[in-house]
């Protein structure tokens, strides 16, 4: 029998018994490593790490581009300044009653942004872009910024950020470090960030912001005497590149928030598609996760 698929099921079956363990200890318990000592470049941890390519980057360069020229033309339409008011009239009706139940709505965009005629291919990567909204009662806009400009003070207040820090502010203009820990099934990827926001006013009661993040850097070892910073691009490929984009309108009952998150991973390829959880953390991260910042912010004004 083939060693290495012998190795790489002995570690799937260790993941299915423990599994909060590392990934370093699994490939260690399961034989992978002495197995890369043989095999070299198809031993686990080299199936696992992977190098962000300059295809990838590209092609999301074209569709942040183009989301980008969406959201500001979008935001420049004084009749229409919510992203909700561009969905069609049952989309909107069914937004509308959810919001009046005090519900979070979060759905994957998943038609708009490539214009037509183009197509877009991403070699070795996924792109993941969400949208959610929130109604805030009672709340009014002074309140949210102050809330959303705390930055120093994020950490505690959002369930993915384990510390944060106010780098610099200049009027409108912020950059940020962000310690990020994001959890699902057997997977934990923690991340230092640098970022960068910025906030406008465009209307009476409307308020435009926008945040990317300039740095990623995932960490090995979190947390121990041996953690380090991976190079950005050349780790497991959970989270390559981050932007996001709020819309908040104060009405009369309170403020609507509204956030649309893009982001870049790697792909999954059939060779690792047999470790369990994989495929859903990679996809079904930034859904919960923008599901998570909604909460935290709502819950926040609701103390």
């Amino acid at each position: 029998m083939n060693p290495v698929l012998t190795a790489m099921e002995r570690a799937r079956q260790t993941l299915v018994r423990d599994p909060v363990m590392s990934i370093g200890s699994i490939a260690k318990r399961a034989g992978l490593i002495s197995v890369a000592s043989l095999f070299g470049p198809i031993a686990f941890a080299d199936v696992l790490i992977v190098k962000l390519q300059p295809a990838t980057i590209a092609a999301w360069d074209r569709y942040h581009a183009w989301a980008e020229e969406r959201v500001r033309r979008q935001v420049s339409d004084p009749a229409r300044f919510l992203a909700r008011d561009h969905l069609s009239g049952n989309e909107r009706k069914k937004v509308a009653e959810r919001l009046r139940a005090g519900d979070i709505v979060v759905q994957r965009v998943s038609r708009g942004i490539v214009p037509p005629g183009q197509e877009l291919a991403v070699p070795g990567g996924e792109i993941h872009h969400v949208w959610g909204i929130v109604m805030l009662p009672g709340v009014k806009m002074p309140e949210l910024l102050r809330f959303l400009q705390d930055y120093d003070h994020h950490g505690g207040n959002f369930a993915d950020v384990e510390r944060s820090r106010l780098i610099s502010r200049k009027n409108g203009h912020f950059r940020i470090f962000y310690r990020l820990s994001r959890s699902k099934a057997f997977f934990t990827a923690c991340y230092n960030t640098e970022q960068e926001a910025e906030y406008r006013t465009v209307g009476p009661g409307r308020v435009f912001s926008w945040s990317n993040a300039t740095r990623i850097a995932e960490l090995e070892n979190p947390g121990t005497p041996e953690e380090r910073e991976r190079p950005p691009g050349d780790d497991h490929g959970f989270l390559w590149r981050l932007v996001s984009w709020w819309r908040c309108q104060e009405t009369e009952d309170g403020v609507i928030v509204e956030c649309e998150s893009a982001s870049l991973s790697r792909d999954v390829p059939a060779m690792v598609s047999w470790i369990p959880g994989l495929g859903r953390y990679i996809r079904s991260t930034p859904v919960e996760s923008l599901e998570s910042v909604l909460s935290s912010i709502r819950n926040h004004f609701r103390r």
